[in-house]
């Protein structure tokens, strides 16, 4: 008798298990059609379209986020939907929500700073961009890419240099980076192995100084330190 009921009780674990595997593939495929639909949506010329695609995509999205409040790549996109879509309060809820459940994620800060980025709001992104960096993603190009553009939208060349020639060291191949490094300096050249050192020459220095006046610099030299190691 013992026996019938554990091996009653193994059938219903299995039949639970079963169905949380289907549920969850469920919300992975949204995800991707939806991931899909984006794309699309960023592709085309046709406006409409693209419109389509994006409502598409957030039809999708809203299924998942609605099963799973807590399906953090279900909320980023859907507000990576609302972004393309110009609709700015919808696209906080969604990127503010997946960010509440963990603030110190180093990608979640950094779909803060792209959130910021995409309205505009430069010097915000910026904020959220450095978090980032600091909390772990500081060899990711995207995130030094994306940083050295807002200094590059507020007008700030020299911290735009810097962080396009750190985007240049973290990813040499990069013809993005090369092509603005090249305005920057005709002379530039990407996989320069003494690059990080002619940039401590200048940015590192001997005695530090913790002041406000020197903040800017002093989380350079974090950066370009770090990089070195």
């Amino acid at each position: 008798m013992l026996f019938k009921f554990e091996n009653y009780y193994n059938k219903i674990f299995v039949c639970f298990l079963i169905l949380f595997i289907i549920e969850n593939t469920a919300f992975a495929d949204n995800c991707e059609k939806a991931e899909g639909l984006i794309r699309k949506a960023q592709s085309v010329s046709n406006v409409e379209a693209g419109y389509e695609y994006l409502h598409q995509a957030r039809v999708l999205l809203q299924e998942d986020c609605d099963e799973n409040p807590l399906n953090i790549k279900a909320l980023l996109d859907m507000s990576k939907v609302h972004q393309l879509l110009g609709d700015r309060k919808e696209a906080k809820v969604y990127v503010l929500k997946a960010y509440n459940l963990n603030p110190n994620d180093a990608n979640l800060q950094k779909a803060m700073g792209d959130f910021f980025y995409s309205f505009q709001e430069y010097s915000t992104a910026i904020e959220y961009y450095k978090l980032s960096l600091a909390s772990g993603n500081l060899k990711d190009f995207e995130t030094n890419l994306q940083t050295a553009k807002c200094f590059e939208k507020l007008g700030d060349k020299n911290n735009s240099e810097l962080y396009f020639k750190v985007s240049g060291h973290v990813n040499p191949s990069s013809r993005v980076v090369a092509n603005k490094l090249n305005q920057i300096d005709a002379s530039y050249v990407p996989d320069n192995s003494k690059e990080l050192d002619n940039l401590k020459y200048k940015y590192l220095f001997k005695d530090r100084i913790d002041s406000p006046e020197n903040k800017e610099e002093n989380e350079i030299n974090d950066i370009l330190e770090k990089l070195s190691q």
